[in-house]
């Protein structure tokens, strides 16, 4: 019995599998299609009607494989009729007239090797470069009442956003003109320029600017025959008489040399680049330019000095991002010089920030400040810190009756970046202003770095300040007296003796490796040459200075 039951199972589950089978085969199954369709670049320009023209040269050039295979890519594809205008000012029949390394320059200054669409455009330059190692250059333009995204001056996007299997094409009215001048090349192309030009050649800079070299670029701000001609400037030996002190313009030291030196900055920086920092390093040794932005200006080496205002150059941005091989070229609407200054004490408030009394903070009421608002301070975290004000009973007497509290420990807060004020290159001796906080554990130890070199002394945030030594002796052993007003609880220390070598601001770090409920209660910083009165001038409540009578 047990062997015919087994023997109808299996042909039960047969017949089962058959009539499944049977039923399968009736019913039609709605797959869903998966694969793309959508052409990948190379084939979007082969088959689209205005961009024929450009694909030839993009198969010519030898671009068309991988444009046509996985990838990102960003094409800047010239249309027909701006193919065709270009192969006329260039004098050829077609392209086959135009040699490998012309038509692969053409091909590969119009491509870049990421995805970029419109919204992605800043007015300043394409965050990647080219294939070629070129930048693209961007500007929005307003003609006739309507925007138009203008690159490398010259062409307009027609038709954006094209999207592919592969990235992006932006169809364009104009074909890129080649990059093949140097530096050099460039500025001797303008007449304009010619002065320039002329000093350049006299100094030797000029070989430095027709350099090409790998991962070496400069930025030139250059100043016009019409601008230096406003500075008195008409021809080279005006020059020469101003700033050639040694004779020789080739020496390094000789103040011409460094004059036309100082106009060149390192690195690749179009105006974007410039706005985005308020210094950057020239090729003199320890000179910077500072930038300043006012609105759409650009200004170098505009700054206050001691409650002047000193007017700096502004950046033609019209006719600057110039971009060469191993470079971009900038247009200057006034001379730049170095300037010469001695240094010079600084008594520093970090509690007096525009942003606390643009928020309505500022000597109006104690408040927790978000960790984001003021642009000079940078936290560890997003932890928030504090602007105490006004300072009442055993913590009345900081300078500017404020103090800007920061709970710096491990376990909350580790460390703290403050930018300077501008500070003259020179020696000087660095000290913090605190009012002392110690919590049942004990104190924290704080480390001060300035451009992450740390300062010799530690701070304690619970020490208090000696009062049976006399203002010299305290000085001495490197402490002092800040407020005219507060008790021994509110302290200063030389925290160490630092060479700033060059003019500019600077960063600050305070950071911690203590975590106990101490926090630091910030009052003053200065930085006093080192050859320079250390103990005075004191300063009041209201921040005034105070000295002896």
């Amino acid at each position: 019995m047990k062997k015919n039951t087994r023997k109808k199972s299996i042909v039960h589950l047969l017949i089962g599998v058959c009539m499944l089978l049977t039923l399968s085969s009736c019913l039609k199954e709605d797959f869903t299609q998966t694969t793309d369709e959508t052409p990948n670049i190379a084939s979007f320009l082969k088959n689209s009607a205005d961009y024929t023209m450009f694909y030839d040269a993009v198969k010519q050039a030898g671009a068309a494989s991988y444009l046509d295979a996985w990838g990102t890519y960003t094409v800047f594809a010239p249309n027909n009729a701006a193919v065709q205008r270009y192969l006329q000012e260039q004098g050829k029949e077609s392209l086959a007239d135009f040699a490998d390394e012309e038509i692969k320059l053409l091909v590969t200054q119009h491509i870049v090797e990421d995805t970029v669409s419109t919204g992605n455009f800043k007015d300043g330059k394409i965050t990647k470069n080219s294939v070629a190692g070129l930048f693209i250059t961007t500007s929005v333009v307003s003609e006739g009442g309507q925007a138009k995204i203008v690159l490398n001056k010259e062409s307009t996007i027609l038709l954006p956003n094209q999207r592919t299997g592969n990235g992006l094409v932006h169809g364009v009215d104009k074909v890129f003109t080649p990059i093949t001048r140097t530096l050099v090349e460039q500025i001797q192309a303008d007449p304009n320029l010619s002065l320039f030009a002329e000093a350049l050649a006299a100094t030797g800079l000029d070989v430095l600017l027709g350099k090409v070299a790998a991962n070496e670029y400069f930025s030139v701000l250059t100043v016009t025959n019409e601008v230096f001609a406003q500075r008195g400037f008409h021809n080279l030996q005006d020059l020469k008489d101003k700033y050639s002190h040694t004779g020789n313009p080739r020496n390094t030291t000789d103040s011409l040399y460094m004059h036309m030196s100082y106009h060149i900055v390192k690195d690749l920086k179009y105006v974007s680049d410039l706005m985005l920092q308020s210094s950057h390093t020239t090729t003199v040794p320890n000179e910077i330019v500072l930038v300043k932005v006012d609105k759409e200006r650009v200004l170098i080496n505009e700054e206050e000095w001691l409650g002047t205002i000193e007017l700096g150059a502004e950046v033609d941005r019209t006719k600057s991002d110039v971009t060469t091989k191993n470079g971009v070229l900038h247009y200057l609407k006034d001379n730049i010089f170095i300037k010469q200054r001695l240094p010079f004490p600084i008594y520093w408030d970090p509690a007096n920030q525009p942003e606390l009394k643009t928020a309505g903070i500022y000597k109006r009421a104690s408040m927790s400040v978000p960790y984001n608002l003021i642009k000079d301070i940078t936290l560890a975290n997003t932890s928030n810190y504090y602007y105490g004000y006004p300072q009442t009973g055993n913590s009345a007497g900081a300078v500017n009756d404020d103090l800007l509290n920061f709970n710096l420990r491990t376990a909350v807060l580790p460390w703290v970046e403050m930018r300077t004020p501008v500070i003259v290159k020179g020696r000087y001796k660095v000290w913090i202003a605190w009012r002392r906080v110690e919590s049942n554990q004990g104190p924290n130890m704080i480390d001060i770095y300035l451009n992450g070199v740390q300062l010799s002394r530690q701070l304690n945030t619970g020490e208090y300040r000696n009062t049976t030594l006399n203002p010299r002796e305290l000085e001495a052993i490197g402490y002092k007296r800040v407020t005219t007003t507060g008790s021994n609880v509110h302290n200063c220390k030389m925290v160490g003796i630092i060479d700033i070598d060059f003019t500019d601001r600077h960063i600050l770090r305070l950071e911690t490796k203590t975590n106990r409920a101490a926090e630091l209660q910030l009052d003053m910083i200065h930085f006093i040459p080192v050859d320079m009165e250390q103990i005075y001038p004191q300063f009041d409540a209201n921040g005034n200075p105070v000295y002896p009578i």
